[in-house]
């Protein structure tokens, strides 16, 4: 296409297609020298641009005073900012890695509700040496409005095991400061007065369910959770030395706790019946 001379030094446009409706316009060039080396660019259409020659002018100048970038170190330099962004390890791609690594834990589900309700959105799109302090004191902050210091507890936790998992793969650097620790009052408030517990008593005596009353009292006795009661075999019962041996508890390593009297009286006085599958502790 021909070029068209403007009354601006170094400032010319072709005749070209109008892009949204027939007819022509004017597509404005500029031309200029920097270190030694010649440019030439498009800077805008007459139209679709509300170019004008004075615009292109103050392109041009701006372009030369490195006050205005070219549309191609733009383009260049969105491309740079978009690769540098794939490569950033941000909490969410490190706990996509914890994810897949931990996919045989039965607490990954909860632990997947606890990052995408609470940390995602604050710091998903974060590395972990971007987290400060008052970050994570204002989320601390806000759930403690919302919710029990137990379930913060496990917010905060979770956020160190996932820095810490990538920590150990070498995925990130650590957190710049230490997530201070909830303090959680575990103090039960709901005991039986002497009252109820008689209460209590009277109706286990009274029950017609062997099996019930006796895990009832067992509970009472001993402390036992529902699950541990549950998993409980006679050869879990050791009457000789006088304890009773926990198996995959709550917490998840096995433990003995002692046999009490009034627990051994339970044990010995229920009915004991050997199934070919296993031993439980049934009628």
């Amino acid at each position: 296409m021909k070029r068209h001379k403007t009354e601006y030094k170094g400032v010319y446009y072709r005749i070209g297609e109008r892009l949204s409706k027939k007819g022509k316009e004017k597509i404005f060039y500029i031309v200029f020298k920097k270190n030694g080396k010649v440019y030439e660019e498009k800077v805008g259409r007459q139209y679709a641009d509300e170019m004008t020659a004075a615009q292109a002018n103050r392109k041009r100048s701006a372009r030369i005073d490195g006050k205005l970038q070219s549309r191609k170190e733009i383009r260049a330099q969105a491309k740079a900012a978009k690769l540098a962004e794939a490569g950033k390890m941000t909490l969410t791609r490190i706990w996509d890695e914890y994810k897949a690594n931990k996919a045989d834990s039965k607490s990954l589900e909860i632990d997947k509700g606890r990052f995408e309700q609470y940390l995602k959105p604050d710091f998903g799109d974060k590395e972990p040496h971007e987290i400060v302090r008052l970050d994570v004191d204002r989320l601390r902050i806000k759930l403690l409005k919302k919710y029990k210091p137990q379930s913060v507890k496990h917010v905060l936790a979770l956020l160190k095991r996932i820095v810490n998992f990538g920590v150990s793969r070498q995925l990130c650097g650590n957190l710049n400061f230490k997530i201070e620790a909830i303090r959680v009052d575990n103090q039960k408030t709901d005991d039986l007065n002497p009252e109820q517990l008689k209460k209590l008593l009277e109706a286990i005596d009274n029950s017609t369910d062997i099996q019930a009353a006796d895990m009832m009292r067992l509970a009472l006795y001993t402390g036992m959770r529902r699950g541990e009661m549950f998993k409980l075999k006679w050869d879990d019962i050791d009457f000789q030395r006088g304890f009773i041996n926990i198996k995959y508890p709550k917490g998840g390593v096995s433990q003995k706790i002692p046999l009490n009297e009034q627990a051994r009286r339970v044990l010995e006085n229920h009915p004991k019946t050997t199934y070919k599958e296993d031993d439980d502790l049934k009628t």
